[in-house]
Order: structure tokens, then sequence, then C-alpha cells
């Protein structure tokens, strides 16, 4: 019998129930976001909120409808009656603050990864959001897409067999610039909170990490990693072999080896363009191509998983679960250590 990759079965954004969305932080990254709400037709913006209300306002105005408040202050957004989730978009150091403002607040969350600093700040993030009785979530977007669905089925049905070996990177070349959020310490800058977090949560997914073997890299000048090599020992008994780089673009690729297949995840790692499911011999068995490739496309994915949970009465992401957002948190704690230590 010939193997052959299962089709995607998330629903369409389209399909998600009406959720009103206020954004912390207008960057670059939460403008995709807003972006992908308009493939949301129950979903809207309703409020942004920066400590500049120039700023606020003209991202209300690029992203938002005639309704669309914007705010001098994050206070005001999650004071705001008519927010029921906030997407917290500020950097790194930011997110535990906030995200615990808003669970007392009593508003949903939606927090942009890395969730916290590290895992002391997860778990303080997690138990606000389980005491208060709110839905929180990492935004892992890669797992919502209709790739990491496919992918997630394919490791339900074992179509692998028993996985033996992962290796997954993400290196992204940055200009070199001591000033920028990228190379702040201070700011949760470096490889492993911007981008290593993906090839981590990717092995995650697959098998949590019972033991960190290796980890070794180059260390910036201002105090954050610059690239480095980690290597996992997993509960399921594979290894995981993972490179992260602020400094070099790596293949931003992804694979799977099994006993009886391996799978293949085409760059980039974050939003796979497309899946080989390769035989034991090597053979290309079947292979799908996939569209959602930038954030302005793809985080709708996130926002309806969201709206579907939040509808449900779900507090926590059965493809996204906090305790596994608080492992893959003690997992890079444990890497940023080891890479310190030199």
């Amino acid at each position: 019998m010939s193997l052959a990759l299962p089709k995607p079965t998330a629903p369409h954004p389209s399909m998600a129930p009406a959720l009103n969305w206020g954004i912390l932080g207008p960057g670059w990254i939460a403008g995709q976001f807003a972006t992908s709400l308009n493939s949301l037709t129950a979903s809207r913006l309703a409020a942004v909120g920066s400590r500049s209300q120039e700023r606020s306002a003209q991202f209300a105005q690029t992203h938002g409808d005639s309704d669309t408040r914007a705010y001098d202050s994050y206070d005001q957004v999650l004071g705001d009656p008519s927010v029921d989730v906030v997407y917290i978009a500020v950097p790194h150091s930011g997110h535990a603050e906030l995200a615990i403002k808003a669970i007392n607040a009593g508003k949903h969350v939606l927090v942009e990864k890395p969730m916290t600093l590290n895992a002391d700040q997860t778990q303080q993030v997690i138990t606000a959001a389980r005491t208060a009785g709110v839905f929180a979530m990492e935004a892992m977007w890669s797992r919502l897409l209709p790739v990491g669905n496919v992918i997630a089925q394919v490791l339900e049905s074992r179509l692998l067999g028993e996985i033996l070996s992962i290796n997954a990177d993400f290196g992204a070349k940055f200009p070199v610039d001591p000033t920028s959020r990228i190379y702040d310490p201070a700011l949760g800058g470096g490889a492993l909170l911007d981008v290593g977090i993906y090839p981590v949560a990717f092995s995650a997914m697959i098998s949590p990490a019972k033991q960190l073997l290796h980890a070794s890299g180059r260390m910036t000048q201002t105090g954050v990693d610059a690239s480095f090599t980690a290597v996992l020992a997993n509960n399921d008994g594979s290894t995981s072999s993972i490179f992260s780089s602020i400094e070099t673009d790596s293949p931003q690729a992804a694979w799977i080896a099994g006993t009886e297949a391996t799978l293949e995840v085409e760059r980039p790692i974050f939003a796979g363009s497309r899946l080989v499911l390769r035989n034991g011999d090597g053979s290309i068995a079947d292979s799908q191509d996939f569209t959602e490739h930038s954030a302005a496309t793809g985080l709708g994915w996130e926002a309806a998983h969201v709206a579907r949970c939040i509808s449900e009465e779900v507090l926590e992401s059965p493809i996204m679960p906090l305790d596994e957002s608080l492992a893959i948190a003690h997992t890079m704690d444990q890497i940023a250590a080891r890479l310190r230590k030199g």
C-alpha cells in the first residue's frame, strides 16, 4: 500500500465566529495580524493601544473601521468593554506583565511568541489565566495553518512509524545593529527567543524534550546569542537537532525521520510551503504545496482558532496547550543557560 499525505481539515478562517479584538503594540507583526483579520468576516479590530496616540490612531485608520478606538495607553484597551480578546504584540520583555494585566481585567489573551522571557514568567501567566477562567494561548501560528494541520494528522496516524530523529532550523540574517531590539538583552533579543522558538516548538509538537544533550553557539558583544545548535533527547526516544541564527540565512526547513517514512517541511519552517513524504527507500511517495506563507495571509488561521475556542468556552487550545508552552519555555531556559556558560 502506497503512502499518502492527508488533506487539511481545519475550517477556513472565514467560518470563524464573531470576536472583537484589542491590540497592544502597533508594530509590524500587529499590522500583519490586523490585516489577517480581514479574512475573518465576523471578527474586527475594536481597539488598539500604545504609548503614542499618534501611532495608535494611524494604526486604527489603516487596519480598523470607523468604530475602532485608538488609545494612548494599554490600560485603556484593557478597560474597553467592547474588547473580547487582546493580542499582545509588544517586545518580548513586556509580554508577561501585559498578559497578566489583561487577564486580571477579564480579557482573553493571545500572546505573541515567545509567551514570555522564561519559564517562571510563563508559569505566572498560565496560573493567572487558569485562576481567572479566561482563554490564553501562545501565538504559535504554524500549528494552526493548513500545513500544520496536515503535519498533526501525519503524527497522529503514525504514518511515519516510530520517530527516530527530528531536524529543524531557522536562521535569518539581521543587520548588525547594537541599538536594535534584536540585539538588546533587556528586550529579549537574540536568536533563541526571536527565531529559535520555531524549531524548538516544532520539535516539541512531535515529542516533549526529556533532556538537553548539547547546546553551543556564538554570542554577540551585546550579550545575546547570535547562533546556536542544540541537541535534545525526547520522551518518545527520538533525538532533535536544532539550529537558529540571527547572523545567517539558513534553509529554514525541517524533517522528521521515522522507521517507515520521512516527512520534509520545505522553507519557511514557520509556514511550510511544501510537505514531501518519502518512502523508507527515499523515494517520494507524496507531496503537497501550501500558499499561506506570509503573516498577513496566515495569521487569520490563528485568530480563527482563538475565536472558535472562546465561542465554545474552551479556555485552553488543544493544538497549542499552555502546558506545552511551559515545556518549550523550560527547554529554552536550559539552552540559554548553557549558551551563557560558553
